[in-house]
Parts: C-alpha cells; structure tokens; sequence
C-alpha cells in the first residue's frame, strides 16, 4: 500500500470525510455529524468513521464507510467498535453478492442504474476478502 505524507494524508483524510458525508445526506441523514478523523484507517484504500447520533448527542449513531470500496454505512449496535461495525458491513456485503452474481439489485440498497452487477459483485467479493483478513489481524486493532 502506498505510503502517504503527512499532507497528502490530511488531504486524504478531507476528502474521505467530504465523501461520507455527501453520502449520508443523500442517504436521508441530514447534516450528519461525522468524526474529524477516522475511527480506524488503512490510507489511502480505507476508512472507517464515527458519525454521530441523531437522537443521543454525543453517541455514536453510525458507522460510515470510504475508500477504495463503496462507500456504506452500519447503525451503531451497541458495540461501539470500528471493528465490530466492520464485521457488520461485511456481512450485509456478503449478502448482496449473490443478487449482484444474478444481475440484481439487493434489495434495500442501490449500486447505480446501468451498474454491471455481475461485474460490480466480483469487485466486492474481492474488498470482503481484504477486509475480513483486516478484521482478523489484531495488530491493526491495537490502541482503537
């Protein structure tokens, strides 16, 4: 994975967080109230942010994904871990990949009119591979 400096890292950073939360809000989450940081991070292929409760200030409402994957939220459960929400993501991923291997959309969600499904469900069979092995390594975990 390509190293970042420091600026081109900040970049990275205003451009994920710019990119969730155009997301969120044409999602329906009005003003959403993303973390200044990601939560945990891989730059420049992947971030995970915080994105803050609308009912609880303060708490976090959501899990919001970007990078080099489509972007993607989880509720928050309870657990309030990037790492558990990770592990949701991947699940909900995992279920939209026999729809998308039929030309189909998943129900609930929307990869684009005149997506290549079929083409589009290799590609994320391939994101929940790196991701699931990323889940697996507690290294990358420690101090988050």
């Amino acid at each position: 994975m390509d190293q970042l400096n420091d600026s081109e890292f900040e970049e990275w950073v205003t451009q994920q967080r710019t990119y969730v939360e155009e997301y969120l809000s044409a999602q329906g989450i009005a003003e959403p109230k993303v973390g200044p940081w990601p939560a945990f991070e891989m730059a420049p292929a992947f971030a995970i942010w915080a994105v803050e409760s609308k009912k609880v200030a303060g708490k976090i409402g959501w899990w919001a994904f970007s990078g080099d994957c489509p972007t993607d939220y989880v509720s928050e459960d309870g657990h309030c871990h990037p790492r558990k929400a990770l592990q949701r993501l991947i699940d909900q991923w995992r279920s939209y990949v026999s729809f998308m291997k039929n030309g189909q959309q998943p129900s609930n969600t929307s990869f684009g009119d005149g997506a290549n499904l079929r083409e589009l469900s290799e590609l994320l069979r391939k994101r929940i591979e790196i991701l699931a092995e990323w889940i697996l390594d507690d290294s990358l975990w420690e101090d988050r």
